[in-house]
């Protein structure tokens, strides 16, 4: 198994920074998944760990060894591209057995290698066959396959799974999951699909503009976003983002002609947080007053007035997009749920629910948190 440190890196295209001191540690046998939006750096820095780019400054080390000036071929790793990077001339078999070729590895270990990693990702009845003849999720198991028969303990992927559909990208996250354990390979992934990443990684780390916004593991990232681009970027649909102003009793929704408050104290540059999973939706009642006793699980916050503008149907859950102030909030709901363009409904959400987040964009701490 492998470490990788990245130190300090950074990379800029002309005038144009695109990683910008990146440091981060991959442990060894950790699934690391580099998510962000494009533009923001990942696949730059995958292909300087990788050797294919060269950083400005900074320091690469895979297992203590600075590699930062070496070429990809002494660096000791495997790399599977976005495009798959198969030879269309050569057979499946052909492809996977390259580079052992290339290092000239004797022929009997070079079989053996073939047979037991077709046997691994399923292609052994397919071993004579071109990259024609292939499906897309044939083919992405043959890229697997060549890098898994190198035998490097360091994995680096590419997107790998973009040109597949959506059937194909949740088979294939499964199998390389799976492959990844049984073989215990430090892997380094890079992805802008948060589904992806949330659903395999054992850790995320979110870049924004060449730095890192925030890492963690999935469920940390999820439910204690530490800015309102982690809170816009994780969650499907994402937090609901709601501009909040200054009400004659507190914080007030910007725009809410009713004026209640939902937090004590000033509201105005700050930015309430709520998933639409944590909202709850009713049919429209009468107006109610702060709610009585601690806020709790079991207890809403505040039950608010709005008006239904979308609803989406998925079949095991519905997303209803509801109007307040002038502003959205989405409601994601199991189930059909018969709301109406236009309805009246209620909201309603529990203490615990809220996030808050400050004029600079960053979480404000639990301390500020005080529903009323």
């Amino acid at each position: 198994m492998t470490e990788v440190r990245l130190d300090a890196l950074c990379k800029s295209f002309g005038k144009t920074a695109v990683v910008k001191d990146l440091s981060v540690t991959v442990r060894q046998g950790e699934f690391l998944v580099l998510l962000g939006p494009s533009g923001c750096g990942k696949s730059t820095t995958l292909r300087m760990i990788a050797g294919l780019e060269d950083a400005d400054s900074g320091r690469i080390l895979i297992d203590g060894r600075d590699v930062t000036g070496l070429p990809p071929s002494r660096r000791g790793l495997a790399m599977v591209f976005q495009s798959y990077a198969l030879f269309p001339h050569l057979t499946v078999a052909e492809n996977i057995v390259f580079g052992l070729r290339v290092r000239r590895m004797d022929r009997v270990e070079r079989d053996r290698r073939l047979h037991e990693v077709a046997a691994m990702v399923g292609l052994e009845a397919h071993l004579t066959r071109r990259p024609a003849e292939l499906s897309g999720g044939q083919r992405q198991r043959v890229a697997l396959a060549r890098a898994i028969a190198a035998r490097h303990p360091l994995c680096l992927m590419d997107e790998p799974l973009s040109n597949l559909d959506a059937r194909l990208r949740h088979d294939m996250r499964v199998e390389i999951r799976a492959l990844q354990r049984r073989l215990g390979m430090t892997v380094i992934y890079v992805t802008h699909d948060q589904i992806e990443a949330m659903s395999m990684a054992d850790r995320v780390v979110l870049m924004r503009d060449g730095r890192i916004e925030q890492q963690g593991t999935p469920e940390d990232i999820y439910a204690r976003p530490e800015t309102d681009f982690v809170a816009r970027f994780i969650g499907t649909p994402p937090m609901n983002l709601i501009r909040l102003a200054d009400g004659p009793r507190g914080a007030v929704i910007a725009g809410d002609d009713a004026g209640l408050p939902v937090l004590a104290g000033p509201g105005d540059g700050l930015t309430l947080g709520l998933r639409p999973e944590q909202v709850r939706l009713a049919e429209a009642l009468p107006e109610t007053g702060p709610a009585g006793g601690p806020a709790t699980d079991a207890g809403p916050v505040r039950s608010r007035s709005a008006r239904v503008v979308a609803v989406d149907y998925h079949g095991p859950d519905t997303v209803v997009s509801a109007g307040i102030g002038g502003q959205i909030l989405q409601v994601r709901a199991a189930g059909h749920v018969p709301a109406r363009m236009g309805q009246e409904v209620r909201l309603s959400w529990s203490a615990n629910a809220v996030h808050l987040f400050g004029a600079d964009g960053r979480r404000r701490s639990p301390s500020a948190l005080h529903p009323v």
